[in-house]
Formats: C-alpha cells, sequence, structure tokens
C-alpha cells in the first residue's frame, strides 16, 4: 500500500527492505542458514552506492568520517573527494596506478593513530580497504575498488585554520593481481631477498614487510608489494612442510627442483590476490584449491582453513 505497487508485482522482503533503506529505516537481515559476522562487502567498480543505506546501514561504520572502519565485517571503508583540498587533502592515482591517499585530521600535525594506524594494519588485521569516490552532495559514492597498502610518506600543508602542519599520504595499490607478473617480466632479481631454509627467518621476513613504514609510491610501492607478497609465499610453503593446509595430505607431487607442489591461497576473498598476510594465506593443494573456488562445501572448507590458519598464527 506504501509503495503503490500492485500486490501481484511487489515480491515482499527484497523490495520492502529496499523501500525503508532508502527512507532511512536500518533493516538487519537475519540469515537462519549461517551465523557469525558479515560475509565479506562485495562492490562493483564503477557504480554507485548511496552512503547510507547500502555502506552504513548492512556494514556499520561513521557516517561522516573519511576513513569509516565496520564493526560487523572485516573492512575499512575509504571515502575521498575534491572539498578537502582546501586543507590538505588531495588524493590521485599516479602514472603506475598507485594511489596516494590523505590521512585524518583537519587541525594540526596527523598522527599515525585511530583510523590513520587501522589503514596502515589492515592487512596485520585481516581488514580490506575499499575505497570510494564522493561525487557531490546527494550524488552517492562510486567505487574505486579495493586496495592494499604498501607504505606511506609526509608533506606539509595547511590545516582547516591555515595553519602549516605535517599531513600523512597513504600509497595504496590495488588488489586486482598482476603485480606479480608486471614485475617478473623485467626479471629484476635484485627485488627478491636471499632465499632462506629456515622457517623462523622466513616467518620473520613475512611479518616485517607490514610494518608501518615511510616511502613513496609509484614503482617503488608496487616492488615492494611484490617483494611482500613473495615473502610471503616462500614463508606459508616452508611452514607447510610439504602438506596441504586444508586435507592435511601430502603435496600430490614435487616440482621440477624437488620441492613439495603446493598453491597459496587467500581466505579473505573469492579470487585469490587478497590480504597477503601469513594469518590469511594458505599453502593447499590444488584439488581443494579448486573446491574451495568452485564446489559446494567451497565455503566451509574456506572458513575451516581460516580457522586452522588463526591458531598456527597467533596475532602476537
Amino acid at each position: 500500500m506504501a509503495t503503490g505497487v500492485p500486490v501481484s508485482k511487489f515480491s515482499g522482503g527484497g523490495q520492502s527492505n529496499e523501500y525503508l533503506q532508502t527512507r532511512g529505516f536500518e533493516i538487519v537481515v537475519i540469515d537462519h542458514a549461517e551465523s557469525g559476522p558479515l560475509k565479506a562487502p562485495t562492490f562493483l567498480v564503477g557504480k554507485v552506492y548511496d552512503r547510507w543505506p547500502d555502506i552504513n546501514v548492512p556494514y556499520g561504520g561513521s557516517r561522516q568520517s573519511g576513513i569509516s572502519s565496520s564493526g560487523r565485517t572485516a573492512a575499512i571503508f575509504l571515502f575521498t573527494g575534491d572539498t578537502g583540498e582546501q586543507y590538505g587533502y588531495r588524493d590521485t592515482f599516479d602514472a603506475d596506478g598507485v594511489f596516494s591517499y590523505t590521512g585524518e585530521g583537519q587541525v594540526g600535525d596527523m598522527q599515525l593513530t585511530k583510523g590513520n594506524l587501522s589503514i596502515a594494519n589492515h592487512a596485520r588485521d585481516g581488514r580490506a580497504l575499499h575505497v570510494f569516490e564522493s561525487l557531490g552532495k546527494g550524488k552517492g559514492q562510486k567505487y574505486i575498488g579495493e586496495f592494499t597498502y604498501v607504505n606511506h610518506s609526509f608533506r606539509r600543508g595547511p590545516d582547516r585554520k591555515g595553519n602549516d602542519r605535517q599531513i600523512i599520504v597513504f600509497h595504496l595499490v590495488p588488489v586486482s593481481g598482476g603485480v606479480e607478473d608486471e614485475l617478473t617480466e623485467g626479471n629484476d632479481e635484485n627485488l627478491l631477498s636471499a632465499p632462506t631454509l629456515d622457517l623462523a627467518e622466513a616467518r620473520r621476513r613475512a611479518l616485517a614487510a607490514f610494518d608501518a613504514n615511510e616511502g613513496s609510491g609509484g614503482k617503488e610501492a608496487k616492488k615492494k608489494l611484490y617483494v611482500r607478497s613473495r615473502a610471503v609465499k616462500d614463508y606459508v610453503l616452508l611452514r607447510s612442510r610439504g602438506e596441504c593446509e586444508s586435507c592435511h595430505e601430502p603435496a600430490p607431487f614435487n616440482r621440477v627442483d624437488g620441492s613439495p607442489y603446493l598453491e597459496p591461497h587467500h581466505t579473505t576473498r573469492v579470487s585469490d590476490g587478497g590480504l597477503d598476510h601469513p594469518r590469511f594465506v594458505g599453502a593447499i593443494c590444488p584439488t581443494c584449491h579448486r573446491e574451495i573456488h568452485h564446489g559446494l562445501d567451497g565455503n566451509r572448507r574456506n572458513a575451516e582453513l581460516t580457522e586452522y590458519l588463526a591458531e598456527i598464527e597467533p596475532l602476537a
């Protein structure tokens, strides 16, 4: 009756929720088949979303801040636009496709705390970074994509009161795969650190790569991301000791160099190329890998692997 749509053309549930959401009502969808936190949010690149009903209502987070951490799912939403340029906020892609995102804080020097620190620690904390471009008042938020933090730099600029201050600029790389292939085409052996057969040293290298660190964007950021990915891959393959971390069976065969053949799998994304932290990457056999991606029980198998990795890779 409220919508004016004939009963024969009104499906109920989904349409009711959408109608109420657009009018400011908070809808909490109860999934009777599953329990626990919401699944990782998925957005379409280029699509325009309304911040309140499409992002804040289902996933939570601040309605005003440029850095909005979800309390309901493992995600951080970053909002960028032109309105902050007068306060030193200028976000842009460089020639190498690395996105420079200005941190939060309108008065005084920006500090690597709160929302800013959440960006630097997002991979360690298992939180995806989703970036949206604000199109203007009432025009919505265009989804730019999922990114990963690599490093950050400092520059000088005015604060809200016009005083000169320190500004933090985060250098973010799109999570879309292809970085490793792009860099290996040049056969730049200097990108890789010396190999190690020591598990403890391999783990130290992998975890150290996730410390918040200063650096520039561009090729430096992409090379650092590649080195980080390789360090994690080398470590998780050593950690597995030749056994699939999903089914716990021996690797199906050995590579030409004699090492067991297992494949890295990112538990935080449908497609591999998500968070590189060892806590969210498992070394699994090809059969388990395909089942997780395409099998009927794929979600359950991925959840079991996630739990296993959390046990063997403590946060501390």
